[in-house]
């Protein structure tokens, strides 16, 4: 959220003294718009929408923000080709669905629904909400399924995608993830968060907590663009698969950790940690 309103605030109109005149952010000749980097990074490490605002465009645009939601995908980069193809597990009894799509220079943003049909605005379960260089779609009660964001364009780009989860009582839900080490008192240790900046390449102890029902549970870390790195060999701690634990290998780059499973009725959920992690140099 800290993210979002940073990058909110940059990309509206600038309050100026008088007498000054703030330069209009113009695209350059690729097309793409000028942007904070330093703010674009913020909104990175902090798992916010970064909003790319074209000249003018914030004052008309009737922005409607939908009701946050759980992290399912965050994606922050620059385009290496034309399209990103980004898929998007939605389990069952989800309420609502938000995937939102920004660009420096954005060409096309769809998003395709699990039958193939492409989600349009004025479908009666769907909002499309298109700007110069981002889209934002809202759908409520969306289908359990993998839904698919087509993204076309050029320079930097934010990606998210967000559940509302349904109010079942065995729906999925996850805990913090943590790298922990054992401590305590003799006779009363017990694994508690490490206290220290783990190295990077390091092997350290990890455990995440799945409440509701799940099952192949699987827990990994993806780069800040959202492309994976590598899984995490963890496994259930206790008879009721709630805990899982193991020793983690931790990554040389930033990262995020992503832990994906199957659901009561066998539909894939997926969620990702807002905050972006870094190691310490070895």
């Amino acid at each position: 959220m800290v993210g979002l309103l940073l990058a909110l605030a940059l990309q509206a109109p600038v309050a100026v003294d008088p007498g000054q005149h703030a330069p209009p952010a113009r695209p350059d000749a690729q097309g793409l718009l000028p942007i904070n980097v330093d703010f674009f990074s913020m909104a990175a490490e902090t798992g916010g929408d970064f909003y790319f605002w074209a000249p003018g465009e914030f004052a008309g645009s009737h922005l409607q923000l939908p009701l946050d939601g759980e992290e399912v995908v965050l994606a922050y980069g620059r385009f290496d080709a034309p399209r990103r193809r980004v898929d998007i597990p939605v389990e069952a009894g989800v309420r609502e669905l938000t995937v939102f799509a920004g660009a420096q220079r954005k060409d096309r943003a769809v998003l395709v629904r699990p039958d193939g049909a492409v989600v349009a605005d004025g479908a009666g379960d769907a909002r499309l909400q298109t700007f110069r260089h981002m889209t934002l779609a809202t759908v409520r009660n969306p289908v359990a399924g993998t839904w698919r964001l087509e993204f076309d364009g050029a320079g930097m780009y934010s990606i998210s995608a967000h559940v509302r989860p349904g109010e079942a009582d065995d729906a999925p839900s996850v805990g913090r993830f943590a790298f922990v080490e054992m401590r305590g008192r003799p006779g009363h240790e017990g694994w508690f968060p490490l206290e220290r900046l783990p190295r990077a390449g390091e092997t350290v102890e990890c455990e995440v907590e799945v409440d509701g029902y799940a099952t192949g549970v699987q827990v990994a870390t993806v780069t800040e663009d959202g492309r994976p790195l590598g899984v995490l060999p963890m496994d259930a701690r206790d008879d009721e698969r709630r805990e899982y634990s193991g020793r983690c290998v931790v990554p040389s780059v930033p990262f995020r950790v992503v832990v994906t499973g199957r659901d009561a009725h066998g539909q894939t959920f997926r969620r990702i940690e807002r905050g972006l992690r870094s190691a310490a140099p070895r």
